[in-house]
C-alpha cells in the first residue's frame, strides 16, 4: 500500500482569518464614519431640504402652466390622425 502525501497551502494570501480581519476592520471603520457624520446631519441636509420646499411652488406653478399646451396638442393630434385615417381610407 502506497500512502499519498497531499500538501496544502495554509494561511495564503486570501486566508480565511486575514478575510474576517479585514472585513471586521471595514465594518468598524463603516460604524465610525456613520457615527460621525450623523452629528452634522441636520446641518447639511437642512438647507438643502429647505431649498427643496422652495422650489415645489414654482414645480406646481411650472405643471399648470404646460397642462393647457398639453391638452392643445393632444386634442391637435387627434385631429390630424382622425384626417389623416379618413384620407387613407380614401386611398388619395
Amino acid at each position: 500500500m502506497t500512502t499519498e502525501v497531499v500538501k496544502e497551502k495554509v494561511g495564503g494570501f486570501f486566508s480565511s482569518a486575514r478575510v474576517k480581519l479585514v472585513g471586521l476592520a471595514a465594518t468598524g471603520m463603516g460604524l465610525v464614519a456613520s457615527a460621525s457624520a450623523a452629528v452634522d446631519i441636520n446641518a447639511t441636509i437642512g438647507p438643502v431640504l429647505d431649498s427643496m420646499i422652495e422650489l415645489i411652488p414654482s414645480i406646481i406653478g411650472l405643471v399648470i402652466a404646460i397642462v393647457p399646451a398639453i391638452i392643445i396638442m393632444s386634442v391637435i393630434g387627434f385631429i390630424v390622425g382622425f384626417l389623416d385615417k379618413i384620407l387613407g381610407m380614401m386611398k388619395l
